[in-house]
Formats: C-alpha cells, structure tokens, sequence
C-alpha cells in the first residue's frame, strides 16, 4: 500500500496500482472519548482496469504484513468509522454488554470532554478579556462548537458484525477444532426465546454437545427436544474421523440414555461408535420432583442431599487425605488441641469435598435399597402445617418407571473421569484439585452464559448466528486456557485467534519461543455441514442454516 511505500495489487486484475493524487475523502473516526480523522495522502488507480480504489479498503489493508495492518487503528463503516479500542468493548459477551451501553456509554464519555474541553476554551477567552481591559482591544470571542451526539445504537452493531465477518474463519476454526474423550448432549429453551422476525416461533429447543472441559462441539437449534439432532451428531462423528481422534469414552445425556432393545437413540445418533451412554444423575434427580407436593417444602433440600448419597459414594482414601490436612489446621489455629471427628465434618465445606475428593456410583442392587429406604423414611414426613413432602401416588409410579435407569447410572468402565488440574496446600499438607468429568452440569453453566451471548431481549436470524458463533469460540478459548496447565502461560486476555497466531510465529522466529505457548492454533474449519451455527450472509427474514424441522416432536422423557 502506497501510503507506506508499499506496493500494492488491484483486488480486481492484480495488476500493478498507480498514484492517481491525493485521495480527498476524510474519514472520521468515534474514539473512547472523542473523534478524530483519517486522511489519505495516496490515491492508488489499477494501470490496467483504471479503477480507483479506496487506500483503507480491507482489500488493500489486507495485502500489508502483519505489523503494518495492525497499525490501522479502525473498522471501517460507509460513512464513519469506529476505533478498535472501542470495538473491544462490544467483544465480551456479559450480561447487559449491548450495542444500546456501549452507545450511551460512549456518548457520556464524549459530552464530558466535550465539557472539559469547552470549559478550557470559555476559561482562556474570559482570561483574554480581563487583559484587554488595560490593552484595547476589538476581539471576538466565537461560541464554542456544539457537540454532535452519537451514532445509534444499530450502527454500532453494524460496526461490531462487519468486524465479526472478518474473522469468520478463525472463530470457526476454532469451534470445529474442539474434541474430547467424554462428550455431553443437552438441550435448552432459555437462549430460543430471544428469537425474532420470521424466526422468532420457529424453533424451541436450542441442542448443544460438550466435552469434559466445559467446551462446545457443536449447537443446533430444533422444533422438538432431541429430534432432528441426526445430522448434527453425524457431523461431530465425521469431526473426530477426519481429524483421526479416537472415539469418546463416555456420552452423558439426560434423555434416550437406555432402550428395551439392544441400542439407545442416543448410541444410534452417533453410529458408528461404541461409546458407553449414560444418563446425567442431576436429571435423574430431577426426575423425583413429579413425586413431591412441592419444591418449596423445608424438607425438599435434605432429601435430594439424601438421594445424591444413595447414588454416589465418596472416596474414603481422598476423604481421609482432607481430613489430615483440616486437623492439621485446626491444630495450627486452636494451639495444638485435637478436634473431634464431628468438629473435623464441621469445617470441611461441600465445596472442599466436591474439590479434594473423588466420587463413584454405587452399584445397582446397592443403589435400588438405599433409594428404597430413603423413600420409606420419608413417606409420611410433613412441615409444620402438616404438608407432606411426598405424594405417594406420583412417587410410586416415579419410583416404579425410574429404576429401569439405575444401570444407566453406572460409571463406566476403565473411563477416568477425574481430572488432576493442580495442587493446594492446607494445613501443611499437599492436596489435589481435580476435575469431574462425569454428567452435563457443565453444559448446565453453559445455557446460562449462553443468554448473555445475546444482548438484549430480542435477536433476528443473522445477528443470532453471528453472536453464537462469536460466543462460542470466545468460550472455547476460555475453557481451553482453564483447562491447560502450561509452565510459563502469559496472563495475556485476548481471544482474537489471528492476533495470537502471528504473535506467536513473529516471537518464535525472533527469540525462538512463543509468547503465549497456552495458545494453539486451531485448524482450518470443516466441512459446512459439521458447523450448524455458521454466519452467513442471508436476509433478515431468512431462518438460519442450523434451524433444524425434525419430522417428528419427542417431548417424553423415557
């Protein structure tokens, strides 16, 4: 580009540009706090096809090495321009993040140095004037400029979607770079609310497969919970063929986990793989809600602490570890003296257990009595206005279909499904922190983050896709560095893949080591298919490409 002293190639021919003079068009660009202007000093023309071309297009800037694109401080719009510095703040998607904050937001940040710089004007003008009462003087003393508001709000977010469109290939690497040995499928509702236009009645259930980081493989959005979901399980499983990863171990699920023949649904979804499918123990809890009288009972929150120990058992070697180090704590903290075992209980948190200790499902026989026991100790249990907590009718026909499930229940074999992620000391002694493999409580956080992937309360199909598949690459990314325990990892927060990788490359070649060796380069992204939330450029009225009509509806829970 020649405003470097670079030369360029036409987008068109690829021929050889000419200047043609000084490029006359001023852009001006919305800072933080204030405005200021791009100025041309070079008008390139094609030698061949004679057409001027634009010296800040994205086809010219694109043909800059990295160091001098990066110089370019803005996105450009048709008439205006915003800075990147602004730009960021559209990225992070939290709860109340809109295009409207950012819009007032920057307004207020632009009329109080407006203010300020209006104030420093009127204060050197009345200076002036006390002076010229000993010097004669005829000065005129113009009013100050008025202060020009803002963009709307929507061009604000036309900005954020031509910047997103230009790293579509990067956030889609980095979705159909993910895998994981234990994947967990689960559906929501909440995020197919804020559907609007055309689409706004058109789908219910938004499905979404997760690892055992916590990471997205991939979404979908159905008329029906777990219909239609055939094309995106086989898009995970070309995925892993491709990519040459081994088959997961385990597929938690919370419906279609068992079948009176010889295959679930879910192991049909993801032929041909031999995975073991297993039902998510919070879902089968839930599943007890439809025998209480009602949720708010005092006794609710003691019995579903009472069913998790019929179903889990914790291991007593991690247990006995944690106590070590809590008594050797309190000793520290209490002069030496001994606590008792019921003191020791008391200062260990369900936190702490859930964090130093393992836990495993009891077998099905032993699973099958303690339920039954824990039902018959509760049977006639009521509150003080005498309110029972179980209606005895509705728990028996629970109890009667749900036990069919308890040998979906069961770890699977040889599946290690802890995680050691680090270390902690307490009380002098050295405990793990381990992560839990097992269930969809992680895609249970991800449906809540999900929502505030979409600012606002309503979204039309285009900028639906656009926010998901900028959500879910930005949490990919998140998760991934979580997950990753590397020595020397930058406390670098960024998420733009394209950044990273040439800082990276740059810093390898420079001083022989990456900067952020956390960071990975995903891979080129896959087939279309393998993608149900791509961005597309598609009308508003249009439905989205991952909108999925299954032919039937299967709403039971088996």
């Amino acid at each position: 580009m020649r405003m470097w002293g670079i030369p360029s190639k036409c987008p068109q021919c690829s021929s050889k540009m000419n200047s043609s003079g000084i490029y006359r068009k001023v852009r001006e660009v919305i800072d933080v706090d204030s405005r200021y202007y791009l100025v041309g000093a070079d008008y390139p023309r094609c030698c061949r096809c004679s057409q001027p071309v634009c010296p800040w297009s994205r086809d010219m800037l694109s043909q800059l090495d990295v160091a001098h694109r990066s110089l370019f401080p803005a996105v450009l719009t048709t008439q205006l321009a915003l800075d990147r510095k602004v730009m960021t703040f559209l990225k992070p998607r939290t709860s109340g993040n809109s295009s409207s904050y950012l819009q007032s937001a920057i307004e207020e940040g632009h009329s109080e140095e407006w203010a300020r710089q209006t104030i420093r004007y009127l204060a050197d003008c009345e200076l002036h004037k006390k002076m010229a009462t000993f010097v004669p003087s005829a000065a005129i003393y113009p009013p100050p400029p008025p202060f020009r508001p803002l963009p709307l709000a929507q061009w604000f977010e036309t900005v954020h979607s031509n910047d997103i469109l230009s790293h579509v290939e990067e956030m889609k690497g980095v979705i159909t770079s993910t895998y994981g040995r234990i994947l967990k499928m689960d559906s929501t509702k909440k995020v197919t609310k804020k559907l609007a236009g055309a689409i706004g009645d058109s789908a219910a259930w938004m499905s979404n497969i997760g690892n055992e980081f916590g990471q997205v493989l991939n979404s979908v959005l159905t008329t029906g919970e777990g219909a239609g979901l055939e094309e995106l399980c086989q898009g995970v499983v070309t995925r892993y063929r491709n990519a040459g990863q081994p088959e997961p171990e385990a597929i938690y699920v919370d419906r279609d986990c068992c079948s009176q023949s010889s295959v679930s649904a879910v192991a049909k979804l993801f032929h041909p793989w031999r995975s073991a499918v297993r039902l998510d123990s919070f879902h089968f809890m839930r599943r007890f809600n439809c025998g209480l009288t009602t949720e708010h009972h005092p006794l609710y929150g003691t019995f579903c602490a009472k069913l998790s120990a019929c179903i889990f058992l914790w291991d007593q070697e991690d247990v006995q570890r944690l106590k070590e180090a809590k008594r050797a704590e309190w000793k520290s903290s209490h002069s030496g003296h001994t606590p008792t075992d019921d003191q020791l209980m008391a200062t260990i948190s369900p936190a702490e257990m859930k964090r130093h200790c393992r836990r495993r499902t009891r077998g099905v026989e032993e699973m099958r009595s303690s339920i039954s026991g824990l039902l018959e100790s509760v049977w006639e249990l009521t509150d003080t206005t005498g309110l029972r907590l179980v209606s005895h009718d509705s728990m028996r026909h629970v109890w009667e279909v749900q036990q069919k499930h308890l040998e979906c229940l069961q770890d699977p074999a040889g599946v290690a499904l802890y995680t050691k992620v680090g270390t902690l000391q307490k009380g002098g002694k050295e405990l793990d922190i381990l992560r839990c493999g097992r269930g969809s409580s992680s895609l249970e956080s991800f449906h809540r983050h999900q929502c505030a992937f979409i600012p606002g309360w309503r979204c039309n199909a285009v900028h639906m896709q656009m926010y998901m598949l900028e959500g879910i690459s930005r949490w990919n990314m998140g998760r991934a560095k979580e997950a990753v325990d590397v020595e020397g990892a930058s406390t670098l927060r960024s998420f733009d893949v394209r950044l990273m990788s040439h800082l990276n490359n740059l810093s390898q070649r420079v001083h022989g080591c990456a900067l952020v060796p956390e960071f990975t380069l995903p891979g080129k992204p896959t087939v279309k298919r393998d993608l149900r939330a791509t961005l597309v450029a598609r009308s508003i009225t249009s439905p989205p490409l991952f909108l999925r009509h299954p032919p039937t509806q299967r709403t039971c829970i088996s």
